[in-house]
């Protein structure tokens, strides 16, 4: 076979097998890895060249933001600090129509701030919004929609890790695309407001059930006081690492680093984290992070 065959039939093989449900990063490498070793008939460079590949690939120093913004994700996960904010944000637009949609969009847009990805928002707001808004009517479909739409504002809401990781590769001002992103993440954030109030005014029976159906027809009132207490971890943590890369004092590595351990203490104070939790963390921060860099 010539070397263009060759390269015609590892892309036949790399569609199959990702169809068949094989990680895309792994059926990259190892028919690469075979591409090289059919080419040139020598099985030991592939493996030399993807050692160099890996390395030279993942040598910079900013990659380390990538498990600490993940482990500092996870952590506020487990310390209720999403369900904190979801509940402050519920009590706010209690009486809007579609308010607990909207307060699913409010409380991904300040979780997006913190965290930087969108597999915490999605993780957190699964679990904590989704119920809610069945309970009091909403349809399934509806609420679902919701927490994925608001999700991927952790993608583009500084600080974004993706971002990162593009300002890396494409050798860009990671805080210059810190600073455009928090427009147009805003403008999402207020589209998905106001197509929840529309749909909620205009298409009623796409956002809830029939009111015999719903359990409660508001959440229960929350006094200031309440709503500050649950502020005060979210908005200590957004403070933190977005003031310090505002203000140039923490490295977006830095502030990973930083939020991470401000997250790991906010869920030592809440008494939510024992010796099970934080292996599972850590094993689920790992797992991520080589999947992300697979992706790389």
């Amino acid at each position: 076979m010539t070397e263009v065959q060759i390269g015609f039939a590892l892309i036949g093989a790399m569609v199959g097998l990702i169809f068949l449900g094989l990680h895309i990063g792994v059926a990259l490498i190892g028919l690469a890895a075979l591409g090289v070793w059919l080419i040139r008939d020598n099985p030991d460079l592939p493996f030399r060249l993807a050692g160099i590949a890996t390395y030279s690939g993942i040598q910079d120093y900013l990659f380390a933001t990538i498990p600490l913004f993940v482990l500092m994700g996870l952590l506020v996960s487990i310390s209720n600090v999403g369900k904190d904010t979801f509940d402050v944000a519920e009590a706010l637009l209690r009486r809007v129509r579609g308010g607990l949609g909207m307060a699913t969009v409010a409380a991904n847009t300040v979780f997006a701030a913190v965290t930087g990805i969108s597999i915490a928002s999605a993780a957190v707001f699964t679990k904590v919004a989704v119920p809610e808004m069945l309970r009091h009517g909403y349809t399934l479909r509806f609420a679902t929609g919701a927490v994925a739409g608001s999700s991927i504002l952790g993608m583009l809401i500084p600080p974004s890790l993706l971002m990162i990781i593009y300002g890396v590769l494409a050798e860009q001002s990671i805080g210059k695309m810190f600073i455009a992103g928090i427009i147009p993440g805003a403008m999402i954030a207020i589209g998905f407001v106001v197509m929840i109030w529309l749909m909620a005014t205009f298409a009623p029976s796409w956002v809830k059930v029939p009111q015999a159906r719903a359990v409660d027809a508001l959440p229960p009132p929350m006094s200031v006081g309440e709503m500050l207490a649950k502020s005060v971890p979210i908005g200590a943590l957004v403070v933190l690492i977005m003031g310090g890369l505002y203000s140039g004092f923490f490295t977006p590595t830095e502030a990973g680093g930083v939020g991470a351990f401000g997250a790991f203490l906010i869920a030592l104070v809440r008494r939510r984290l024992d010796g099970a939790k934080l292996w599972r963390v850590l094993k689920e921060t790992g797992h991520v992070s080589v999947s992300i860099l697979f992706l790389l």
